[in-house]
């Protein structure tokens, strides 16, 4: 049975958490299989070779391969006998799929398997994992330079057809990331569409999987847990910030979502201990 792990659990706070990973032969020493709650990675293998298992498939790695790994990837790595390394950038969910709506991408999250592409193993794009892995201290900066050298290779390593989505969808969907928006919910994404709620609502599903309500509450609960882990404030008023109506209907929501109710939410993140950042000289 897989492990689900969650943000605040490890880095509650930061924009990212990297590490370099060891996966020796040995199946003792692999890393459990496991899922994410609410979190991505990228992945770049530095050294040796291996393979990613993903629920039922297996995707051959080698030094210079780079995977964007979803949430519900239930995923489990294994390597040679020589074994393999590769260093791991974990980042919350919320803050890709602002970036991933900014910039126009594709809706990576519903392919059947995680998008991977081969790089050189020593060029720019390992020069950005190693500058992420290397931070002293995780800055938002260093993760979209990171992401703005991996994106333009997965795009290239995608099959699927030019992104389609409307650009007033995109826009909408941007815009409600700022708090004022999320108050308002279901109303002020409308009023940012401009389009009559049986076109919002089909063109939601068809580009991203779901209904309106069901985007903004998800959208509220993230930012609800941002506040939960980066203020002190009472968690009625965090509910009254994000746009619910009531603060025993918030929780229940949340830990519908989350698996934790807030209270527990933000004492996780307080006891959470994040490794300091891992020594690069030996990464290649």
């Amino acid at each position: 049975m897989s492990t689900v792990l969650r943000w605040v659990e490890f880095a509650a706070g930061l924009p990212y958490h990297a590490a370099l990973v060891p996966v020796s032969g040995s199946r003792r020493d692999r890393p459990e299989p496991h899922s994410h709650a609410d979190f991505h990675e990228l992945v770049f293998v530095t050294t040796g070779a291996g393979a990613q298992r993903v629920g039922e498939s297996e995707q051959p790695l080698r030094a210079g391969d780079v995977v964007l790994v979803r949430p519900h990837d239930r995923h489990e790595f294994s390597a040679t006998a020589e074994g393999m390394r590769f260093i791991n950038i974990a980042f919350p969910s919320e803050r890709w799929r602002v970036f991933a709506d900014l910039v126009g991408l594709p809706e990576w999250d519903r392919r059947d398997l995680p998008l991977s592409v081969r790089t050189d193993p020593g060029g720019q794009v390992g020069a950005e994992f190693a500058r992420a892995l290397g931070a002293g201290l995780p800055r938002m900066l260093d993760l979209v330079r990171l992401w703005s050298a991996v994106v333009p290779l997965l795009e290239g390593a995608d099959g699927s057809a030019v992104d389609q989505r409307p650009g007033w969808l995109v826009s909408a969907r941007v815009a409600m990331s700022r708090e004022e928006n999320l108050r308002e919910g279901l109303p002020r994404l409308l009023a940012l569409a401009a389009v009559s709620p049986g076109h919002l609502a089909r063109s939601m599903r068809r580009h991203y999987g779901c209904s309106p309500i069901t985007f903004v509450v998800e959208r509220r609960l993230e930012h609800a847990a941002l506040l939960l882990t980066t203020t002190t404030e009472g968690i009625g008023q965090i509910a009254q910030r994000c746009g619910f109506s009531g603060q025993s209907y918030f929780a229940r929501l949340f830990k519908d979502r989350y698996g934790m109710t807030p209270r527990d939410h933000r004492e996780a993140a307080r006891r959470a201990v994040v490794p300091s950042a891992m020594d690069t000289r030996d990464i290649k």
